[in-house]
């Protein structure tokens, strides 16, 4: 049997440079993520044991007590929000995600402390915008939002701690706006409250694997694509043990909360061969090389009329990612949304992101081959050198 192609089902590759967007596919998996899923799926196995197995592995990358592999970053707050709300109690198991009774009254601890979420608007009026927040909220979490926008101070996280503090979601983007993550560990700790934090987008750097368990936090949840480069579907949880072990009594392979998080054990080993991968990676030279695409975009626009290109490292969240930033002549007559469709309607279908700005768009290469900067280069020109209709 001839394997089912993008091409017999009338889907169009799509070069990703927004780098991880699972909206563009995702990540690109190492060669050896794909040969090691490949064997994998040659035998079964006790998918038990392979957690079990998995969980050391992982471990000593993250230097946590233990580990657990879920489908994604998501899962892994799911499955970690729920762990914090229960321990090893199966009854309160049973009873997510519903925390408060029929009285309206709290069944349990049950509250999330997070900094304060953006907020959007329709005809209704001003609404939250949960984002991946709402794993948290899937598990039977409900958020006591403090801060603002602008910035959340100590004063303002403890005033966020009550009776019913389960925990804290905290959100690892690069800019702290505030109240440090090591400040947040610190209070949370002298209350015996754990601390969830959401480093999906964070590798690299390298030793962000482990940092924020060195730091003190009692679960952290990563992609196991983006950075990584293992499968798209997987991710992991990582922290203290009884957690760890609370998130597996209710999820994959049993039955509970987290049942719908489950990862085959392709996925697990391929997610053990990406850490692998990643361990040995030189990861100054990858920035290098990272650096160097970046900049061969930037040079590449130089002159274009009417666009201004920018190399910028760290991004605009103080991660040390190189980018393209592309600012556009407001009287140019065009935006960055439609710059950004026309690339996407074009041959070959070309993926960059959005900015706040609606005159900036961002592009990252970094983990592109040549002949796809390349590719990236040749639209952008395309596009942005041809004068905007009027």
């Amino acid at each position: 049997m001839v394997p089912i192609t993008y091409a017999q089902l009338g889907v169009r590759p799509v070069i990703n440079a927004t780098c991880h967007w699972t909206n563009f596919g995702g990540t690109v998996m190492w060669p050896e993520v794909v040969e090691a899923m490949a064997a994998a799926r040659t035998a079964c196995v006790d998918v038990r044991q392979l957690l079990d197995a998995a969980s050391a592995e992982i471990s000593k990358r993250t230097h946590a007590e233990a580990s657990y592999v879920v489908s994604g970053c998501a899962a892994g707050l799911m499955a970690g929000a729920a762990a914090i709300l229960t321990g090893d109690d199966r009854r309160r198991m049973m009873q997510l995600p519903h925390t408060l009774g029929s009285d309206g009254k709290p069944l349990f601890k049950h509250e999330f402390i997070a900094r304060r979420f953006g907020r959007s608007r329709d005809a209704a009026g001003e609404y939250e915008s949960w984002g991946y927040a709402h794993a948290v909220r899937g598990a039977g979490g409900i958020f006591r939002e403090v801060g603002d926008a602008d910035g959340l101070t100590r004063e303002q996280f403890e005033a966020g701690f009550g009776p019913n503090t389960a925990g804290i979601y905290w959100v690892s983007d690069g800019l702290d706006r505030g109240i440090t993550l090591r400040e947040v560990v610190q209070l949370a700790h002298a209350r015996g409250v754990p601390v969830l934090v959401d480093a999906s987008n964070t590798l690299p750097p390298a030793e962000n694997l482990h940092a924020f368990i060195d730091m003190g936090a009692q679960l952290v949840a990563f992609s196991g694509g983006k950075g990584l480069r293992g499968p798209q579907g997987s991710g992991i949880l990582t922290g203290r043990a009884d957690l760890i072990r609370a998130a597996r009594m209710q999820s994959n392979p049993g039955h509970g909360i987290g049942r719908p998080l489950k990862v085959s054990k392709e996925e697990i080993v391929g997610l053990l061969t990406a850490l692998e991968v990643w361990a040995r990676r030189d990861h100054a030279a990858d920035l290098r090389d990272a650096k160097a695409k970046t900049q061969r975009v930037v040079d590449a626009l130089a002159g274009v009329p009417g666009v201004r290109a920018e190399h910028r490292f760290p991004d605009h969240s103080g991660r040390p990612y190189p980018t393209v930033f592309i600012h556009l002549d407001p009287d140019g007559g065009r935006t960055a949304a439609q710059v950004i469709q026309a690339l996407l309607d074009g041959d070959p279908p070309v993926a960059v992101m959005s900015h706040s700005d609606a005159n900036v768009l961002r592009a990252d290469v970094r983990i592109l081959p040549d002949e796809h900067v390349d590719a990236v280069i040749r639209r952008l020109r395309q596009i942005l050198a041809k004068p905007a209709a009027r």
